[in-house]
């Protein structure tokens, strides 16, 4: 049975028994504080939400090994992404503060700090998460009662602004671009594929007869190391049917150009893998410059390619599989601005259909009923 105790040296001591049984001790200067630390653990006990205090006095850097031993399955640009943000910015500012000792009002100073030293917003929710992953795992292995990542306000995120080429600017961004990479540019355009994604394309993925590609892997960059990689989500993995254009584009280029390790389709001059850095300064931002002018990013020929999806009213739907989203609702929140035109260019298709109904009906002569006809 819990119970307080005063003891020679005039502090107060409670005296319990914690949820497994093992009897437990803390002191207090004032009677006053140690009923209500008795009352307070009591319910904790009977709530199922006590925690042992000398667990939460660890410190969040000796805490850290624990959680990124149990975070699997991850991609290695996620993890190279998670260690620099750690490095960098959570460490130095909660690494030598006890777990249980941080509080909401701590996190939200975090976040203000970031801001201060100019971060960018998307910078600053990364940091974030990695913060609410740690303190997380904390309490969900009952190191600390609660998580102080609650109620946190975080800077809103700037949206990167889309541009969309027309055909003629696409074709002018091929024709500028060195003749390795004209068919990765088309490519891009009417797939809507990702850099990684072509750049990890193997020939083998590419059936000209039956004018489809099919996306199953990407080639990413990670600390200076290239490899294939599976899609970031099973959406991501699809079969995407080529236009007459692109086919074309991608007949040529394999009769020119040798493939690489791997049979990569697109490779760098030497042959082996397109580095995203390298190739956007040495070859796409010359491009760009001696064509449809700055600022763009290659990302913008996905955007383009949805575009001109809309624009000849394609279904949301259409739109979500080729680009390999993982649900309509992204599809529909990254370009539903550019439906809006739409909805009145149906209400004008419904005037041509009902005028034309209209205009035929004029026409067409009466029909006799049955009683006329037996007349």
């Amino acid at each position: 049975m819990a119970h307080i105790r005063r003891k020679g040296s005039g502090r107060w001591q409670v005296r319990y028994r914690d949820p497994s049984g093992v009897e437990r001790a803390q002191n207090f200067k004032r009677r006053a504080d140690a009923e209500r630390f008795l009352v307070t653990i009591e319910a904790d006990k009977v709530r199922g939400s006590w925690t042992d205090p000398r667990l939460g006095r660890m410190l969040v850097a000796d805490w850290l090994p624990t959680w990124q031993a149990s975070r699997v399955h991850l991609r290695a640009s996620t993890r190279a992404l998670t260690d620099s943000l750690l490095r960098n910015h959570v460490l130095p500012h909660f690494g030598d503060r006890q777990l249980a000792s941080v509080t909401p009002t701590d996190v939200q100073a975090f976040i203000a700090h970031l801001e201060e030293k100019g971060l960018a917003a998307s910078t600053i929710r990364q940091c974030y998460l990695v913060v609410t992953g740690i303190f997380g795992s904390a309490f969900e292995s009952d190191i600390i009662a609660r998580t102080p990542c609650r109620g946190i306000n975080l800077p809103t995120a700037q949206h990167t602004e889309m541009r969309f080429l027309t055909p003629d600017e696409v074709e002018d961004l091929a024709s500028a671009i060195d003749d390795r990479y004209r068919a990765f540019v088309i490519t891009a355009a009417y797939t809507g594929c990702r850099f990684g994604e072509l750049a990890g394309l193997r020939v083998d993925r590419i059936d000209l007869l039956r004018r489809s590609l099919t996306v199953v892997e990407s080639l990413s960059d990670v600390n200076g190391r290239v490899r294939l990689t599976p899609p970031k989500t099973t959406s991501a993995r699809r079969q995407i049917a080529l236009p007459r254009y692109a086919v074309q584009a991608l007949e040529d280029h394999l009769a020119r150009w040798p493939l690489g390790q791997d049979g990569l389709v697109f490779t760098s001059p030497t042959g082996g893998p397109l580095r995203r850095t390298n190739f956007r300064r040495r070859v796409w931002v010359p491009a760009v410059r001696a064509s449809v002018g700055e600022p763009l990013r290659f990302h913008d020929l996905r955007h383009t390619h949805a575009a001109l999806l809309i624009a000849q009213g394609e279904h949301p739907k259409v739109i979500q599989t080729r680009l390999g989203h993982s649900s309509i609702q992204v599809t529909l929140d990254t370009y539903g601005h550019l439906f809006d035109g739409l909805d009145e260019a149906a209400a004008d298709h419904l005037d041509e259909i009902t005028a034309r109904t209209r205009a035929d009906s004029l026409r067409t002569p009466g029909l006799q009923t049955p009683r006329e006809i037996t007349r």
